[in-house]
């Protein structure tokens, strides 16, 4: 396994260096212990990396693969890595790519975007896959600047601290959608998972967004740390609120190397249980006072459902479907897949309030 970044240990493993001599290498001895080589120094120069998008082009038929919020086919390539965010929950930062925000230069980015648009026949969309696309204003627009140039259509990730005018520059540049993680509706929450942003900076955010006629993917999360009913209801309430083209709920995960694992194992709150089903569906391995796991998927549906089959919502589900094919046939799939997933959750939810009940009955 490598930590932290993987670029050159991937190279030095391909060449056949020995093990032992791969910094930010850990692996397992013939004898069955651990051996964990000291980190590898940080890529400083990420314009001296090779452009991932020649890779597709070479390996792969980008005609293949979709996203469904984004305009496919697309590509993704990444203009920075690192998020000075201290997110407890996100894995990225923490375990991969580090608080320290690394840039490529503009010229770097825009000749690639240049090549990929040239190179990739059909491309509908490129995605800037940053941890955090926007998160200074004036690279974002000096980049957004010479984006506008090029002419393509493209989306990204962003933070709700973004400001009016760097969204404004964005959505000149050709910006369409961002990834927003919003987390939680609840302001104790986005406290205690050190969100460094507020309710009425989400708000204000989305507002802006909207008056621009740029797209949000909406990511909520639902079980993190000091989650309640009374949390989940106002998270539930303040999505409905902002009113996001489209939404992702998902659950809470610990993953190790992050503070937000730490924490959980510290009060006792983690359970042995898988993550993910067979098919990769989460599953909670976490447990609060009052809330158990067949509660925490439960407030998962609960959440969509009440997100989509509001009138509102679901017109705007049916006015894309009738004036574009692409997009209906689209969100056919997506239906089937999501009511699929939809009673595979009530099952877990059913199966947990049995063996509840199984288990009161045989206390008494």
């Amino acid at each position: 396994m490598v930590r932290k970044e993987f670029d050159h240990a991937i190279v030095d493993y391909a060449n056949g260096k020995p093990l032992e001599e791969i910094p930010s290498v850990s692996f397992r001895r013939p004898d069955g212990s651990f051996m964990h080589n000291p980190d590898g120094a940080v890529i400083e120069n990420l314009d001296a990396l090779p452009w991932a998008s020649k890779v597709y082009k070479r390996d792969l038929d980008f005609r293949r693969y979709n996203v469904p919020f984004l305009h496919n086919p697309y590509v993704a390539i990444y203009t920075s890595r690192g998020c000075p965010a201290q997110c407890t929950f996100c894995l990225w930062p923490q375990t991969h790519s580090g608080h320290r925000w690394r840039l490529r230069s503009v010229e770097d980015v825009v000749n690639e975007v240049k090549w990929v648009k040239e190179n990739f026949p059909g491309l509908k969309e490129i995605f800037f896959d940053d941890d955090t696309f926007n998160y200074q204003k004036a690279r974002t627009i000096a980049l957004c600047n010479e984006l506008g140039k090029v002419g393509v259509t493209w989306s990204c990730t962003s933070r709700v601290t973004t400001d009016f005018d760097t969204l404004k520059a964005m959505k000149d540049a050709g910006g369409r959608l961002m990834i927003v993680g919003y987390e939680s509706g609840d302001q104790q929450i986005l406290k205690n998972i050190k969100k460094g942003a507020t309710i009425d900076m989400a708000r204000r955010f989305t507002a802006n967004a909207h008056k621009l006629g740029l797209t949000i993917h909406a990511d909520f999360i639902v079980g993190l740390p000091g989650e309640t009913r009374e949390s989940i209801r106002n998270t539930i309430n303040f999505a409905k609120e902002l009113d996001c083209e489209t939404i992702q709920v998902s659950l809470a995960h610990p993953y190790p190397g992050t503070e937000f694992f730490d924490y959980v194992k510290k009060n006792n709150l983690i359970t042995l249980d898988a993550m993910t089903d067979e098919k990769g569906h989460q599953l909670p391995n976490i447990i609060y006072p009052g809330l158990d796991r067949g509660e925490l998927v439960d407030s998962v549906e609960r959440f969509y459902s009440e997100y989509y089959f509001r009138p509102k919502a679901a017109w705007r589900i049916v006015k894309k479907s009738i004036f574009d094919s692409t997009e209906r046939k689209r969100l056919y799939k997506e239906a089937r897949e999501y009511m699929a997933l939809r009673s595979k959750r009530k099952q877990f939810v059913k199966d947990q309030k049995d063996q509840k009940e199984a288990s009161l009955a045989g206390v008494k």
